[in-house]
């Protein structure tokens, strides 16, 4: 458990709402869990508290007392929650769900203020282009409109013969080149503005230069991409993929995060097949991004018929989380939308737990029964690979 997730715990325990998962079939476990058995959890917890804090006051045994409650309330079974081998990584989660969710408040605030920058733009943008249409005729007099032949350089006919007709010769040239270097081209004049961003077909670019760019080129950005095929977005440019005591840059990339897929939501990229979130944002305990993703490119209403690869690599994604996916993905669909193509759901490096393997692996039966195959990456969660999840389902392709 890092110590800057720890240092936090007081205050989280202090604003923040143990909240308690109540599915009925949770119940029926707690029967078979007596006092002794929770005392013996809650020994272990205040022992993990004081490896890190190097006493256990009363502060610590009262923080150690409601962590217990909430592993308790959360757990899927009793294995789940008496499991000595997952207790650290299950508080690690428990820890940084609720120093996150001291900043949902601030999050909100901060996307709603951003859609108001955005709205506010695109009305002054109306507002000059109505000005200029009024300047170009007065009212009251007759109009001139004398002809005037620009002088045309060298290089602008150059580039007017180059760009016109020439369409396999520049996809062609395009795919030599990445995308960063596409885009520098398209800076050259009008045309190469319009048609290169065509020919580009996979992106990988970080949180850090998509935040340098100003919110209306986040709004527009995936509208310029008609032949996208591959998305990728990282936030991991450090041994360690988040700072948690960076309140400021959670906060900037889970609003960024939400303004791109609100962005790929009105974008029309019928070819776009791969996309990847890994490292870019991180919710407390509701995970409104994670919904977010299965809303718009997992579920029945998806514009995106391709998708065969969703990698959500990192992003402390919880049960909760893999219950909005499940809930998209496992949808019925019309027959114009057809079957989902999803066949690689990378879900490693996050904090899903033994109900989230099951559902997981239920995902995964349905796909078999469809005669589909899909691989789930669950690596490096909360449960160890001797977990008994499921046992009785045989998925050769979950791994």
């Amino acid at each position: 458990m890092s110590t800057s997730a720890v240092s936090n715990l007081s205050t989280s325990v202090a604003t923040s709402t143990w909240t308690a998962v109540s599915p009925t079939a949770k119940q029926s476990w707690h029967a078979s869990i007596d006092l002794a058995a929770r005392r013996t959890v809650l020994l272990h917890i205040l022992m993990l508290l004081k490896s890190k804090y190097g006493r256990v006051d009363s502060k610590i045994s009262y923080i150690g007392r409601r962590a217990e409650l909430a592993l308790y309330s959360q757990a899927f079974s009793a294995w789940e929650y008496r499991n000595p081998q997952t207790l650290s990584r299950r508080l690690h989660s428990l820890v940084i769900k609720l120093h996150l969710n001291n900043l949902a408040a601030v999050e909100d605030a901060a996307f709603a203020d951003l859609q108001t920058q955005l709205f506010a733009g695109e009305v002054a943008s109306r507002k000059r282009k109505c000005s200029a249409v009024g300047d170009k005729t007065p009212t009251g007099k007759r109009a001139r409109f004398d002809l005037v032949v620009p002088a045309t350089t060298n290089a602008q006919s150059s580039s007017s013969l180059f760009f016109d007709g020439n369409c396999d010769l520049l996809q062609h040239v395009c795919s030599f080149l990445s995308a960063p270097d596409v885009m520098r081209c398209a800076t050259t004049c009008s045309q190469a503005s319009s048609q290169l961003p065509t020919f580009v077909t996979s992106i990988e670019v970080t949180t850090m230069a998509l935040l340098k760019l100003s919110v209306a080129n986040r709004a527009s950005f995936f509208k310029r991409f008609d032949n996208l095929e591959s998305f990728s977005l990282t936030g991991r440019t450090h041994a360690e993929q988040f700072n948690f005591q960076d309140e400021q840059t959670l906060v900037s990339r889970n609003v960024l995060v939400r303004s791109l897929l609100q962005a790929l939501g009105n974008a029309e990229i019928p070819k776009l097949s791969v996309f990847s979130l890994n490292f870019c944002y991180s919710m407390g305990l509701k995970d409104q991004i994670t919904r977010q993703v299965a809303n718009v490119l997992a579920g029945p209403s998806s514009r995106f018929p391709r998708l065969h690869t969703l990698s959500l690599v990192g992003n402390c994604i919880s049960d909760d989380g893999i219950m909005d996916l499940y809930d998209a993905i496992a949808l019925p669909r019309d027959d114009t939308t057809g079957t989902s193509r999803l066949a690689l759901l990378d879900m490693s490096q996050n904090f899903i737990g033994e109900r989230g393997h099951v559902q997981m692996q239920e995902l995964v039966t349905q796909f078999a029964s469809h005669g589909a195959t899909l691989v789930v990456n669950v690596q490096n969660n909360l449960l160890t690979a001797t977990a008994p999840v499921s046992s009785n389902i045989s998925a050769p392709s979950f791994e």
